[in-house]
């Protein structure tokens, strides 16, 4: 179905246009023109017989006789004219863009458009234009008004490779088409002294912008200066202009007109086609009845249906992505009332076009694609949007250095760049010699945006915005990319706590253009992945919405985990991703290695193979996505003998006790037991040896859960008679423990660390700590190193060193948190009962790293 809010919106349109002289609309911004049907006797004149009388308008009045207009001129009723005088005309036979060197030689059509584009069907005063009605006065701030002019006085007849290149023109181009290149009639643009100042216009913009000097005072419409106003007749008011005022075309128009732009207009009108309007081409067809043919009207997709089309001609939906930011073809664009502004485009040079290309962040575009013909509308799409201003008010040079795009992203345009102006029946056109390519041509989202495999990953971003974070230029990013034929083989860390565990695929489906996930049973023991078991299809409709939202929400968690903040190629051995978890590097550039928490795991390394310098980063491309962590904290420690002693004491809290370290609690599942008081952020714990925690026991820095004939004379709190003491025991207990546990992940990386960090022990007493730790806030350590060992002061007496001999430092660790228990949901194969499995969702995690250490921190001296 054709976009009926455009339907009305140009039918309503043109039965004013065909309106010579009826009821007209009378609005306090208007002049109080009180003489529509009574000739006041203190005026002896009409616009006609003024025009005839002053015996310099010879040319403006064969005008008006030979279009027929002399009687309506001459009789009562309100109208504005702009006119030029004889010596104006002399010049235009002398030089204008029709060729014509006398008045003989205008066509009835010329005639029209001269006459009825100099033309208001109202009074107004030259100091009344300024004002207009939009549910009230607004006063000072008109720029345009609505012009006389029919859209039936521009239809053209095109054909052939004048036509653009798209589709929708191919089946006309052997036959050609009449067109309107615009269903709206061209508004007159006028500059005058208080919308200007109101806008903060300077002269030295409007020299730029129309390349004339003015002075204070100065009325121009368009470039052209008026040279006499408010000349009053007894139907209206004369303007007289300083040189012959044409209606200029839009801005679609001149730029396709444009032999300098060329380039970039062939990018636009890739998104134009043309409309068949029934009634349109009736209503021609009654005012040129030896009309035979087929009107059409050329439209270019719009994000904005009040604008332009949201439908392809066979009446199918134009994707939001594929329409433009406004129709640049539309002479009534304004982003607001009519008469308030309109817009501006920034149309490279071919010049600046073919330059952009060989160099820079082009250059990626043109190894891709070639040439600018080459490059798919998605991404051209995004180019366009960057060169289109909504508000001409906005994108004067004085605002140069603060234009910004749609994003709030920076256009670094200078007044050096214009080489050229065109004010447009819609707009102004800044021909540059520079192009302004988006954030998202020279960030590090563009290699995806431009990879003919990386289809996943572009969707996803998509999928959830992420370019608003990615296209940033103030940070720096390190952004690892598996392409599509390595996008296989990720474990979903739900699954392993089930008892058949699942790895999943991801495919980009080209006949929808969406993402499916295949998943596939996944073996712990021998780290090998089976056949498929189950294929979850986004958007298909059989399957139920959390399908869907099951993709998006492990693609999500993939992609948080594949974008570094900073420089991996910095010296450091360990970064922290976006998602909070751990990656480990090795080497740099094409060399470069990187694993994940999972593939240290499992001995996995994932190589770089493209590496793209970017704006804001750089771009790697690997073979495999990067495996977080698929161990908990609980898991490590549990499963060491090493950690046995630090394990058991954390382990032996009554269940549900307020001192509880591990939990697992509804809304608050884990792939076991989550540490408590983690929450989305990152942690170290340090391990004392088995060795060290035994020594803090017999030293009576703590009491163990339970008596021990190993250790005689000491007190299991399991075995305390007094309830009393019991708890006391416990409670100190789990503060020893709790100073295990830091804030921030601080790993042995090759790079020296010197800092404080908070604990998770809070402070309760006045007495003065080593580091100034105030009551009621968490006691610190002092972690500090050279790059290749860690030691760990306390706030009481001593120094702990991180151990490396055993290989028990660095062990990276991930803290999930689902939205429900992995164990109350079905296998991944399908067996079993309980809610589906493709219902869970990863909600949060923490990342936690383990280091090893020689002996016990203590809090007190």
């Amino acid at each position: 179905m054709k976009n009926e809010i455009w339907k009305h919106s140009i039918r309503h349109l043109l039965m004013v246009c065909l309106l010579l002289v009826g009821s007209f609309w009378l609005v306090s911004c208007e002049d109080d023109y009180i003489y529509d049907d009574q000739e006041p006797e203190w005026l002896g004149e009409s616009i006609y017989d003024y025009l005839v009388e002053q015996q310099r308008f010879t040319n403006f009045v064969r005008l008006i006789d030979d279009i027929g207009y002399g009687e309506v001129l001459a009789r009562t009723g309100s109208k504005t004219l702009f006119v030029a005088d004889d010596a104006a005309f002399e010049r235009f036979f002398t030089d204008n863009p029709w060729g014509v060197g006398s008045y003989q030689e205008l066509s009835l059509a010329q005639k029209k458009l001269i006459m009825n584009f100099g033309m208001i069907d109202n009074a107004y005063l030259l100091g009344t234009l300024a004002n207009y009605n939009s549910g009230g006065l607004v006063e000072g701030a008109a720029i345009r008004r609505t012009s006389a002019l029919s859209p039936f006085d521009s239809i053209v007849y095109e054909s052939g490779n004048i036509l653009p290149s798209s589709p929708y023109w191919e089946p006309y181009r052997t036959s050609g088409l009449y067109m309107l290149t615009d269903q709206t009639s061209k508004p007159i643009m006028y500059f005058l002294q208080r919308p200007l100042e109101n806008a903060a216009i300077s002269d030295a913009d409007f020299k730029l912008i129309t390349g004339v000097e003015r002075q204070n005072g100065d009325a121009h419409l368009f470039d052209i200066k008026v040279v006499e106003a408010d000349v009053t007749c007894k139907n209206g008011y004369v303007h007289i202009l300083e040189e012959v005022m044409l209606p200029p075309l839009n801005m679609a128009e001149h730029i396709r007109s444009n032999e300098r732009t060329q380039i970039f207009s062939e990018l636009l009108e890739r998104f134009s086609a043309p409309y068949y309007f029934s009634q349109w081409d009736q209503d021609y067809k009654l005012v040129n009845p030896d009309f035979t043919d087929t009107l059409f009207v050329k439209g270019y997709f719009s994000r904005n249906a009040a604008n332009g089309p949201t439908t392809y001609p066979d009446g199918t939906t134009v994707p939001v992505d594929l329409r433009l930011i406004f129709n640049p073809g539309n002479n009534n664009y304004s982003n607001g009332p009519l008469q308030a502004d309109m817009a501006t485009l920034l149309a490279p040079s071919d010049a600046a076009m073919q330059e952009y290309l060989a160099t820079g962040s082009g250059a990626i575009l043109s190894e891709r694609f070639g040439s600018w013909e080459g490059i798919p509308d998605n991404i051209v799409i995004k180019f366009l949007d960057r060169h289109m201003r909504t508000s001409f008010l906005e994108s004067v040079p004085a605002r140069f250095d603060k234009m910004s795009d749609g994003s709030n992203n920076r256009i670094n345009i200078t007044s050096g760049d214009i080489q050229n102006t065109y004010l447009a029946s819609n707009g102004l056109v800044y021909e540059t010699n520079a192009v302004y390519p988006p954030n998202d041509y020279v960030s590090v989202y563009a290699p995806v945006l431009f990879g003919a495999n990386t289809k996943i990953f572009n969707w996803i971003i998509n999928r959830l915005d992420y370019t608003f974070y990615l296209n940033s230029l103030v940070s720096r990013y390190s952004f690892f990319v598996p392409t599509d034929e390595f996008f296989e083989n990720y474990i979903d860390p739900f699954t392993i706590g089930k008892n058949v565990p699942g790895a999943l695929k991801f495919k980009y489906n080209e006949s929808t253009s969406n993402v499916n996930a295949i998943i596939h049973a996944y073996d712990p023991e021998t780290n090998t992945v089976g056949d498929s078991i189950g294929v979850v299809n986004y958007g298909n409709p059989n399957q139920p919405n959390e399908y869907n939202d099951f993709i998006l929400n492990r693609l999500w968690d993939i992609l948080d985990n594949h974008v570094v903040v900073g420089d991996v190629e910095s010296g450091s051995a360990y970064s922290l991703t976006k998602g909070g978890t751990l990656v480990k590097t090795e080497g740099s550039g094409m060399g470069l290695k990187v694993m994940g928490g999972g593939d240290l795991e499992r001995d996995v390394t994932v190589n770089v193979t493209d590496v793209y310098e970017q704006e804001n980063g750089r771009t790697y491309f690997i073979d495999k996505p990067i495996q977080p962590p698929l161990r908990s904290v609980y898991s490590v420690l549990s499963q060491n003998e090493a950690f046995n002693s630090f394990f058991e004491l954390l382990t032996g809290f009554p269940v549900n006790h307020a001192s509880e370290i591990f939990v697992r609690k509804t809304n608050y599942y884990g792939v076991d037991f989550n540490v408590k008081f983690f929450n989305t952020y990152n942690y170290t714990v340090y391990v004392p040896t088995n060795d060290a925690v035994n020594a803090a026991i017999e030293a009576g820095l703590i009491h163990p859960w339970n008596s021990s004939p190993e250790r005689p004379g000491i007190i299991g709190i399991n075995e305390m008679e007094s309830q009393e003491e019991q708890q006391a025991a416990i409670k100190e207990l789990e503060r020893f423990l709790r100073y295990h546990f830091q804030d921030n992940a601080v790993l042995i990386s090759g790079e020296p660390v010197d800092q404080l960090y908070q604990t998770a022990t809070i402070k309760l007493d006045d007495a003065p700590s080593k580091f100034g730790t105030y009551k009621n806030k968490y006691y610190k350590v002092e972690v500090s190193g050279d790059g290749s060992d860690l030691s760990v002061e306390m706030e009481g007496n001593g120094v702990a060193q991180v151990l490396t001999e055993n290989n028990l430092f660095n062990i990276i660790t991930r803290e999930h948190v689902f939205n429900a228990n992995p164990g109350g949901y079905r296998e991944v194969d399908g067996s079993g009962t309980g809610t589906l499995y493709n219902q869970s969702r990863i909600t949060t995690s923490s990342s936690v790293v383990i280091h090893q250490i020689d002996k016990v921190l203590i809090f007190k001296e």
